[in-house]
């Protein structure tokens, strides 16, 4: 499908003016460090609170449990089948291995897709389904799942790691959704925050770009096994389970394509962020977002194709 393909075209262009940014040394460490600390703390999460309180109506969407209990099944499938496959990887970059397994790129390239493949309609309803599912995705990757991947034996987990901006403005704006105060949340105060938000998808990008920039090129087949291994997993092995239970369990088409599209997606744009956050291996983390990017080139359109010619769902 052209449009799945020219929006991952598109993402690739702006990861490559990241990655020379940083090899021109126009992006800094420093400057990395305060785009990092932009998109995690003010960014996203004015993205995530504007676009809920403006799109988000609970009368007409599947409830926010269905999307909780997606968000969570998703993780737990990929970690499954990623462990099975981190056994062939090597040891140091086990853990690494998991989370490009476990979380995908659930908000940013699905956004991106919905401004190709929907019309404005339905674009709204899909955006609204990405941010509910983002809602129980964001606890798993910036608390719960990322802690538990990369735990340390004597480390500990605090409940205040639930508390991350983007975790925290999801959930306020559903809260205000369902209470009804979501209408009285001022538009001069939403659209500055949109403004903000909006500058999220490109800015994740450009730090994709300059971590790939700061990282070796795999050498030799032992250093590009566990890339494939990872892209098997995450663009081939999880989105195949994920169809054949969107058949038999007979979901509405329009969900089912949803779920059929998270299934699909490439590992997270930000898991380098996060391995760095815990001390882990960014390196391999910001090589296997870039390849399993570029095999996804292939794979997401034959998955959303081939969910449409089954179901005779319509676009």
């Amino acid at each position: 499908m052209d449009v799945v393909f020219f929006a991952i075209i598109n993402l690739f262009f702006i990861i490559l003016l990241g990655f020379y940014l940083y090899r021109k040394t126009v992006l800094t460490e420093e400057s990395l460090k305060f785009l990092t600390f932009f998109v995690i703390n003010l960014s996203v999460p004015f993205l995530f609170f504007s676009t809920i309180i403006r799109t988000f109506d609970p009368r007409h969407s599947p409830h926010v449990t269905t999307f909780l209990v997606l968000s969570v099944t998703v993780f737990l499938v990929g970690i499954a089948v990623g462990y099975i496959f981190s056994l062939w990887s090597p040891r140091p970059v086990r853990r690494e291995f998991l989370s490009l397994a476990a979380f995908q790129n659930g908000g940013y390239l699905p956004m991106n897709l919905a401004l190709f493949l929907f019309s404005a309609a339905d674009k709204d309803t899909f955006l609204v389904y990405i941010f509910l599912y983002l809602l129980g995705f964001n606890v798993l990757m910036w608390s719960i799942g990322s802690f538990l991947i990369f735990r340390n034996k004597d480390a500990r987990f605090e409940l205040r790691s639930l508390c991350t901006p983007p975790v925290l403005s999801t959930a306020i704006a559903v809260v205000l959704a369902y209470t009804g105060y979501a209408r009285y949340v001022p538009e001069v105060v939403l659209s500055p925050m949109k403004i903000i938000g909006d500058v999220s998808f490109p800015v994740s990008m450009i730090i994709l770009g300059a971590w790939l920039a700061k990282s070796r090129i795999p050498r030799g087949f032992s250093e590009i096994k566990p890339l494939l291994n990872v892209a098997i997993v995450k663009l081939v092995i999880v989105p195949a389970l994920f169809f054949v239970a969107a058949l038999k369990l007979d979901i509405m088409p329009f969900l089912g394509l949803f779920i059929v599209i998270e299934a699909s997606m490439p590992s997270a744009a930000t898991m380098p962020i996060i391995a760095n956050i815990h001390n882990a291996n960014s390196e391999f983390t910001s090589q296997g977002v870039f390849f399993t990017h570029l095999v996804a080139l292939v794979t997401v359109p034959v998955w959303i194709e081939l969910y449409l010619k089954v179901t005779g769902f319509m676009l």
